[in-house]
């Protein structure tokens, strides 16, 4: 008789007439809990064996390091949000100009002179570069002589003799000096085109497409020209 009279809750669900139960809401510890927890807490203790001021205090401690390690990673989130909007900013400037990025390859076109430096760590004696074509085999060398430490910039007009041009095409580069009586390979620097710029994802850091080079990160830029 009960189940004649009891509606059937399949049916009323098939209706979408049952009730259905709320859907419990996520809790989450606060500060204002957390303290309101501890105050129960003390209030409920066993007054035989209470509890010592060092635990309270341990759980405070660990509540805040919680907390302030959150408020620390937002600030730094924010802080790498800012200083990539500003690369961003700073390597949008660069397009269509010249920068000099570590590197040997360079190309040489006719009527404009190929601009490269070399990058000095100390003081160098007897500094020389030499010009390699695409088989490898030196076809022009530039005395520089005595360099102190920094940037060395040099360009190369193509001239092969007095009475003979090179060839428009890709040239290496390499340099040669007396450090300390000693003679060492230093490092070169090429001259390179800007083309676009790309924003970093994921933790990637801004680059730039260059004409020449391929591409290069921000950091490598060693002189804006």
């Amino acid at each position: 008789m009960d189940s004649v009279n009891k509606p059937n809750m399949n049916v009323l669900e098939s209706l979408g007439l049952a009730k259905s139960k709320p859907a419990l809401k996520e809790q989450k510890l606060g500060q204002e809990d957390f303290i309101k927890l501890m105050t129960t807490q003390m209030n409920h203790q066993d007054p035989m064996k209470p509890m010592e001021n060092g635990d309270f205090l341990s759980d405070m401690a660990q509540f805040s390091t919680v907390s302030g390690l959150k408020e620390i990673k937002d600030s730094f989130n924010s802080l790498a949000n800012s200083l990539k909007s500003s690369q961003a900013l700073q390597a949008s400037s660069m397009v269509g100009r010249k920068v000099l990025i570590p590197g040997s390859m360079s190309t040489f076109s006719e009527g404009t002179p190929m601009k490269a430096a070399v990058e000095l760590d100390t003081n160098v004696s007897n500094l020389k570069v030499g010009i390699m074509n695409d088989k490898g085999a030196l076809v022009k060398e530039i005395d520089l002589g005595s360099k102190a430490a920094g940037v060395v910039h040099f360009s190369w007009d193509g001239m092969l003799s007095a009475d003979k041009k090179a060839m428009s095409g890709n040239y290496s580069i390499r340099a040669i000096g007396m450090v300390d009586g000693k003679s060492e390979s230093l490092n070169t620097l090429i001259s390179d085109t800007v083309q676009s710029v790309s924003l970093g994802t994921a933790g990637q850091s801004v680059s730039l497409t260059l004409a020449n080079a391929g591409s290069a990160g921000l950091a490598d830029v060693k002189e804006i020209m």
